[in-house]
């Protein structure tokens, strides 16, 4: 008779071939007795690995990885690495043994998720969390990253309702940093129902205008999930601040030519947004215009003002300190001044442009020396640029002189012309205004010239 394929034709052959699990063919037939018990299946190192880790049993880790140390940096079977399981666990003996004796990289990451965001995302008792993640910082966790879906450290301590590790990471990381759906952490503390964390996050500082992909702010998205309690911990509609329009571009020639009044020098407010953007923070020009922040001002910026600001949270102050001194320490270059060639025809426009962006330069250069004076102590200022000092005072007095000769030279000839010159203009017209301001920066320009290179040999040395 026909047998299917692969088996034997002989009747002798009773076993149908099962040797190859119970050993070789001489005893197969009594290994295969059916009153046999099947044979043990012993666990392997990685099982035994992530039994121990579960259960907090240190010395048998230890064991386990004496016999295989391939499993301490490797990915288990469960799909988490060695260090990021401890932390998923709140396994706080475990984590410090792999950091301390088997020196793992605290920031050791399985694709971008960290030992920080593992911990924070636990299930386990918040009291064991916080331990973790006070020592995962102790050995210089890295607070400010994200996973692959835009996830941070801090989302997933609020999404887990882990309110002391909030409170532990909250003054050293982002509030503004979105996840993959555009959402920030106060949306996550709003959609969770987090009460104590969104009030802590509104103390700190976290923006209440963002809108997620359906276009509701935080304070909306509570009104719709129908949580008034937390609704009613944001500001109210009647607080929402315009930004006036000199931050947010130029728009008229007294926007470089001159400040409020015709004595008063240019504030170049719409300066201090694109520096904010080039620091991260363009979230907080709001604060600076609600306070009428000029360039010079925000330029000799320190940590006590920033405070005053109500920045509470050191990593915003520190983004905007080291965004000012980078700034500072840049070399000023000569190129930063507006030249014609000389085959070119000037016109008045072409003489108000150049003079302007003198003075604009000379405001820059000032807010640049208040800054070296605010890291530098006077006396040791002083004993170091001594003879600059007097060099750089010695010439601006000769400035003085020169424009005061200047002045009486163009009174002067003006006193030899008509009582009423040829062009002559009413005083409240706009060209008047040009006009007058047209002899002040003549004034100007000599004065911005010696500065200007002074501060460059004294910079450039």
């Amino acid at each position: 008779m026909f047998r299917p394929a692969g088996f034997s034709d002989s009747d002798e052959d009773s076993d149908y071939g099962y040797d190859f699990c119970y050993g070789n063919s001489e005893n197969k037939k009594e290994s295969t007795r059916w009153n046999e018990s099947p044979p043990v299946m012993v666990e392997n190192n990685d099982d035994l690995l992530y039994k121990a880790v579960n259960e907090g049993n240190l010395e048998e880790i230890k064991r386990v990885l004496d016999i295989d140390p391939y499993l301490l940096t490797s990915c288990l079977r469960q799909g988490w690495p060695l260090l990021l399981l401890a932390c998923n666990e709140a396994q706080h003996d475990v984590v410090k043994y792999l950091l301390e004796v088997r020196r793992l990289d605290v920031n050791q990451a399985n694709g971008l998720s960290t030992p920080l965001m593992a911990v924070c995302s636990s299930n386990s008792n918040s009291d064991a969390v916080l331990r973790v993640a006070e020592l995962l910082l102790e050995f210089g966790a890295v607070i400010n990253c994200k996973d692959a879906y835009g996830m941070t450290p801090l989302m997933f301590a609020i999404i887990n309702d882990h309110t002391e590790v909030v409170r532990l990471i909250l003054d050293q990381t982002s509030l503004e940093a979105t996840d993959n759906e555009g959402l920030t952490a106060l949306f996550h503390a709003v959609n969770n129902k987090r009460k104590e964390i969104v009030e802590m996050l509104l103390k700190a500082g976290a923006l209440v205008d963002i809108v997620n992909r359906r276009g509701f702010t935080p304070k909306q998205e509570a009104e719709f999930r129908g949580y008034n309690e937390i609704a009613d911990l944001f500001p109210s509609d009647q607080d929402y601040f315009e930004i006036p329009n000199k931050y947010l571009g130029y728009a008229h020639y007294r926007d470089v030519t001159q400040g409020e009044t015709e004595s008063v020098l240019p504030g170049y407010q719409q300066e201090i947004g694109l520096l904010l953007y080039g620091m991260y923070s363009e979230q907080h020009l709001t604060t600076f215009a609600k306070e009428n922040f000029d360039l010079l001002r925000f330029l000799t910026l320190t940590d006590d003002e920033l405070k005053e600001l109500e920045f509470k949270l050191p990593f915003e102050r520190k983004k905007i300190l080291f965004g000012l001194m980078k700034f500072h320490r840049q070399a000023w270059s000569k190129k930063s001044m507006k030249k014609f060639p000389l085959s070119h025809r000037f016109d008045s426009y072409d003489v108000l442009e150049m003079l302007a962006n003198h003075l604009k330069q000379l405001t820059v250069l000032q807010a640049s020396l208040i800054h070296v004076a605010q890291m530098i102590p006077a006396k040791e200022m002083k004993n170091k640029f001594a003879s600059e000092l007097d060099d750089c005072l010695r010439k601006a007095n000769q400035l003085r002189q020169t424009v005061a000769t200047f002045s009486e030279e163009v009174e002067r000839i003006n006193s030899l012309t008509a009582s009423k010159p040829v062009l002559y203009v009413d005083k409240n017209s706009c060209q008047t205004e040009r006009v007058c301001w047209f002899a002040r920066a003549l004034k100007i320009t000599l004065l911005s010239a010696v500065v200007s290179l002074v501060v460059y040999r004294k910079l450039k040395a």
